[in-house]
């Protein structure tokens, strides 16, 4: 008796719809990478066309800003050149009335320069400030005040004695600084606390007939 053939129609339908359906669902899947990749690609399109646009808003603001703005700017550039050509011009020596005079400035900006120099009180009429050019065992201390500046050479000096400020003698101080006999003991004061401050901490100074002399402290005696 002959064996009964299996039958194979019913495994190949279904393996038939089987593929059928994964044919339609991969067609399916690239169908919307196709999709998906074209919306990315408009995005990008997009993104790039706003961007673009946004920079071209932001160069338009930018110009009237500009624009609006430019004279307080040309007024401010003004006024910072002028302002470190003002300060130069105290520190190299020229006096802040012929500054005023010379170049119109402010008293605004006067007060501004000296602050800003490092100037301060010298009685009830005047701000000064004191410069300095050192070199090796010499140089000069610089006298600023608003109407006037003077130069006074130092040398070092040995042991307890650090330097010596050479300045006019009582009786040749109007003559060789044009300032009035009153003005010399408030001056050297000045310079004298200005120096221990910046120089010589630790140490004092005593006005001599012809210099500001500049000495170590002698420490305190212990009482026994």
């Amino acid at each position: 008796m002959a064996k009964k053939q299996p039958d194979y129609s019913a495994s190949a339908d279904v393996f038939q719809k089987t593929m059928q359906a994964a044919l339609a669902n991969l067609d399916k899947v690239q169908d919307d990478s196709r999709k998906a990749h074209e919306k990315a690609i408009e995005m990008q399109i997009a993104a790039k066309e706003e961007m673009h646009r946004i920079e071209l808003e932001a160069e338009t603001i930018s110009r009237n800003f500009i624009d609006k703005h430019r004279k307080e700017f040309e007024t401010r550039l003004r006024d910072d050149i002028l302002f470190s050509i003002v300060r130069k011009l105290i520190l190299f020596g020229m006096s802040s009335n012929d500054i005023k005079v010379q170049l119109e400035v402010t008293d605004k900006m006067m007060v501004d320069a000296w602050m800003n120099i490092g100037f301060t009180k010298l009685g009830d009429k005047h701000i000064a400030h004191v410069g300095y050019e050192d070199q090796e065992h010499a140089g000069n201390v610089i006298f600023y005040r608003e109407d006037i500046v003077l130069k006074f050479s130092y040398k070092f000096g040995g042991g307890l004695s650090l330097a010596f400020i050479n300045v006019p003698k009582a009786e040749n101080w109007k003559a060789e600084t044009g300032l009035p006999l009153d003005d010399r003991l408030p001056i050297l004061n000045f310079i004298g606390e200005r120096v221990i401050r910046d120089k010589a901490e630790g140490h004092k100074y005593e006005i001599q007939d012809d210099a500001i002399h500049i000495t170590l402290k002698k420490p305190a005696k212990k009482s026994k």
